[in-house]
């Protein structure tokens, strides 16, 4: 059976974080809070957005669904300047020729797709499945199982590819096993949940599932 990987969106596909820090810092600026951008984003990489504003709500008694609402209003306004991140369209590309299906999984709303349509990466994936689909958020692995289960997924050949320690948990959780995203500038510290790490997205299509790590990318390429 061929591999199957199942991507998240936010710092992995898309270079979001240049979108959702400031969005949720003019959120909390709004709500007569002067935060420093640095640490929101820390915080969002360890956690998620929605505990952050849930924190800082229970320390400041600010309104979570007032500030909530308007991070969704303020990011989904700034939708035009979500860009992929490197590599990610050739990486897709690569593996789909080599026969991998690919799925998604975010907590992102309803307009993930158009956004992955308009970069043009949309027709790679089978299912994308958003925060509207209900599941319990990650690390529990409800929605990854649920895509496993439909298109009858091989645990031993399926990859969950992320950029923070809870989606690595979210993958132990269902059995597969993660990559963990690290370009320059995240934050995140790996916690020896993730079966690979990876700074380039490249490197995952010199991925061999029998050995501990990628391979070099390159040498994938000149064997094609």
């Amino acid at each position: 059976m061929n591999r199957a990987f199942i991507w998240d969106l936010d710092g992995t596909l898309l270079d979001s974080y240049k979108v959702i820090v400031p969005s949720l810092y003019e959120a909390f600026r709004e709500a007569g809070l002067d935060l420093d951008q640095e640490e929101i984003h820390r915080e969002v990489i360890y956690t998620s957005v929605s505990s952050c504003i849930r924190r800082i709500s229970a320390e400041t008694g600010i309104a979570y669904d007032t500030v909530h609402k308007r991070f969704t209003e303020l990011r989904v306004q700034r939708d035009q300047e979500l860009r992929l991140n490197p590599g990610v369209q050739e990486t897709l590309a690569i593996l789909t020729d080599n026969g991998a299906k690919h799925c998604l999984y975010t907590h992102s709303g309803r307009s993930t797709e158009s956004v992955l349509a308009r970069l043009g990466v949309s027709g790679f994936f089978e299912e994308i499945v958003t925060k509207e689909y209900g599941f319990a958020r990650k690390p529990v692995p409800d929605a990854v199982n649920y895509l496993i289960d439909k298109y009858g997924l091989d645990r031993e050949r399926t990859f969950y590819v992320g950029d923070r320690t809870i989606d690595m948990d979210c993958a132990v959780n269902a059995g597969i096993r993660g990559i963990l995203y690290l370009p320059e500038g995240n934050p995140c510290i790996p916690n020896g949940a993730e079966s690979w790490t990876v700074h380039d997205l490249l490197e995952i299509t010199g991925l061999d599932s029998d050995q501990q790590k990628p391979q070099d990318h390159r040498l994938h390429a000149d064997m094609r």
